[in-house]
């Protein structure tokens, strides 16, 4: 629907008949019209963004402006954006679009890809996984065996039983539910998750330094000849701990665009490496309150399955092999999940707060210990900060400078397909794109001003209503009123 066109005066029908020959409303039509317009500009987004502005390129020499486009060109003249949300239970869509930009991310760095040559593939490269210790026996899934069958039938200081004969099924509430609850070490759990991502950048050192001692280099001649790439994606654990998956390749100085480097390094000595790695890394943590220090470590068990494209994509576990599309699908699946299975909301102010919003209650005993640690000292204090992710302060997945193509490349790409499809190549190297504000002639400068407006889907009445508005002030602009001249007639 033209809304430049609509009548919008007093004398404008009260009704419309369209097609299938049922009268509507005419403001009704103008709401279903701009709805259907944010829904298609948004792709959906269950939550987008309203923002109002214009981008405009500036002559530097002459001064003319031009605009280059404006919230004024829409039909409801509001500009609409996708929140970009990555959690699948806030904006279903959003996070469909971030999954499959993760696969992209992810793969390109195992197989080639976006400007990644497929040489890539022959590079060293593994999965590994390492997890955090234990804090206590939890009920867990045992290979559809026996939780934790046990033939004495032990009992904890408090009475209760260590041991469970139930077959757990997946959607089971009791899975990471601790057998006891006041023999589990809570504050233990909170003050490792804290440091998580301080054990992972010395593990990172550390592996470097065991695959020098491996090829017979210092680390600064190492360096010089093999860097280390990864892509680190996080994963709540149904005790609610984080581990890590992460894809590990070498590559030889020019990164991924140059052939694996020239080091008697094998795929089986990078996994060496990072068992022994793993197991050596210690980080001390700050003193509590009572004096106590946590000398903090990863888990026993570590594991890692060579990645090659000679196997199948749907490799069982147990296997030392997986298929590149199956690590990447894996890693994608776990991105658009956080904390939701434990019942908790994206924000999370208190124990109570996410008791009301219907936590477990294992979940709610971490938030009440991370409350507590966060009055230990200065080192805890931005604990308040991270209640909603159990105390973990990392971001959800992170990667090496080389080691691929970046989100922000892969959205790039889709902005300049979306406005024009055939002036990007299939094989495209993504990583050349420039930011719209630097793809601008020479000469000009590109100014944008914008203003936040609201988030969220306008009612059917006020969508009308902007729609109207918008289409007055198309009218106005292209048809000023004439100016008239009023001259004074003297009197006789």
């Amino acid at each position: 629907m033209d809304a430049g066109s609509t009548q919008l005066d007093a004398d404008a029908p009260a009704l419309a008949v369209p097609s299938h020959g049922k009268p509507v409303p005419l403001r009704e039509m103008l709401g279903e019209a701009g709805l259907s317009s944010a829904q298609q500009r948004t792709h959906d987004c269950a939550r987008p963004v309203r923002l109002k502005g214009a981008a405009q390129l500036l002559n530097i020499t002459t001064g003319e402006v031009r605009t280059v486009y404006s919230s004024d060109q829409e039909l409801d003249g509001t500009t609409w954006i996708p929140c970009g949300n990555r959690r699948a239970a806030v904006c279903a869509p959003c996070s469909a679009t971030y999954k499959r930009d993760a696969w992209q991310l992810i793969t390109a760095g195992l197989g080639g890809g976006k400007g990644i040559p497929a040489t890539v593939a022959d590079h060293p490269c593994t999965f590994a996984t390492l997890t955090a210790p234990s804090f206590g026996p939890v009920h867990g899934l045992r290979q559809k065996g026996p939780c934790r069958a046990r033939r004495d039938r032990p009992v904890c200081p408090h009475g209760r039983p260590l041991w469970c004969n139930k077959r757990h099924q997946d959607e089971d509430p009791r899975l990471g539910e601790p057998l006891c609850a006041d023999c589990y070490d809570y504050t233990g759990h909170v003050v490792w998750q804290w440091y998580a991502p301080e054990l992972w950048r010395r593990f990172t050192i550390a592996l470097q330094r065991h695959l020098a001692h491996q090829a017979g280099l210092s680390v600064v001649a190492f360096r010089r000849v093999c860097k280390i790439s990864y892509s680190k994606v996080v994963e709540f654990q149904a005790r609610g701990v984080i581990h890590v998956h992460v894809p590990i390749r070498l590559d030889g100085p020019d990164g991924p665009d140059g052939p694996a480097p020239a080091l008697p390094l094998t795929t089986a000595d990078l996994e060496d490496a990072i068992t022994t790695a793993a197991a050596h890394v210690r980080v001390d943590s700050a003193p509590l309150a009572d004096g106590r220090v946590y000398e903090l470590r990863w888990g026993a068990q570590v594991d890692t399955r060579t990645i090659t494209d000679a196997t199948h994509r749907d490799t069982p576990r147990g296997v030392p092999v997986v298929h590149p599309e199956q690590v990447a699908s894996y890693l994608a699946k776990y991105l658009t999940k956080a904390t939701e299975d434990f019942g908790l909301p994206a924000q999370v102010r208190s124990a109570g707060h996410a008791h009301i919003a219907g936590a477990s209650p294992h979940a709610v005993r971490i938030i009440a210990t991370a409350q507590d640690l966060a009055t230990h000292g200065e080192e805890y204090r931005l604990l308040l900060s991270h209640l909603g992710t159990l105390g973990y302060r990392g971001h959800p997945i992170t990667k090496s400078r080389a080691y691929s193509v970046t989100f922000g490349q892969i959205r790039r790409a889709r902005r300049r397909y979306r406005s024009n499809p055939a002036g990007l190549a299939p094989d495209a190297d993504i990583r050349q794109l420039l930011d719209d504000d630097q793809d601008v002639p020479d000469g000009f400068e590109l100014v944008s001003s914008w203003m936040f407006d609201g988030q969220g889907y306008l009612t059917l009445d006020q969508a009308a209503a902007a729609v109207e508005a918008a289409a007055r002030a198309r009218i106005r602009r292209e048809h000023p009123a004439p100016t008239t001249t009023t001259t004074a007639r003297s009197e006789r």
